[in-house]
């Protein structure tokens, strides 16, 4: 295959991960909204903090740029940052339900890929 055209396909995949991380984000960023507006019922499904990993798809393109002896040191990096991604998504939200005062069923829990719902709390009423 010749470089240019895989360079080509690997930053489509790159753009790919960059959309499927966009929409992890807007997933939290709704389920963060809902437990702050105090929304009857929150649904949060916990592949979106795994589809922040995907934001990572845009480096595997700087390999081509690097020399050799550099690529396992950014891979390295890229593999802990696509664990990392995850995990701040997971400590964003969970933060969020406790500070509003609620529980996910059945729990939030990072290593899950599940449809999880918050029902209400006393003293929190719908204001949408």
């Amino acid at each position: 295959m010749p470089r240019g055209l895989a360079l080509a396909v690997l930053a489509g995949f790159a753009l790919f991960g960059l959309a499927m991380a966009g929409w992890g984000v807007w997933d939290i960023a709704s389920a963060r909204s809902a437990l702050r507006d105090c929304a009857a019922v929150v649904i949060f499904d916990t592949s979106a903090l795994w589809f922040l990993a995907l934001a990572v798809l845009p480096l595997f393109p700087a390999l081509a740029r690097l020399p050799e002896r550099h690529h396992s040191a950014l891979l390295a990096g890229i593999v802990a940052l696509a664990l990392l991604l995850p995990a701040a998504g997971y400590l964003v939200l969970s933060q969020q339900a406790t500070t509003t005062g609620r529980d996910f069923t059945p729990p939030l829990r990072l290593f899950s890929l599940q449809e999880l719902t918050a029902p209400p709390v006393a003293g929190c009423t719908d204001q949408g």
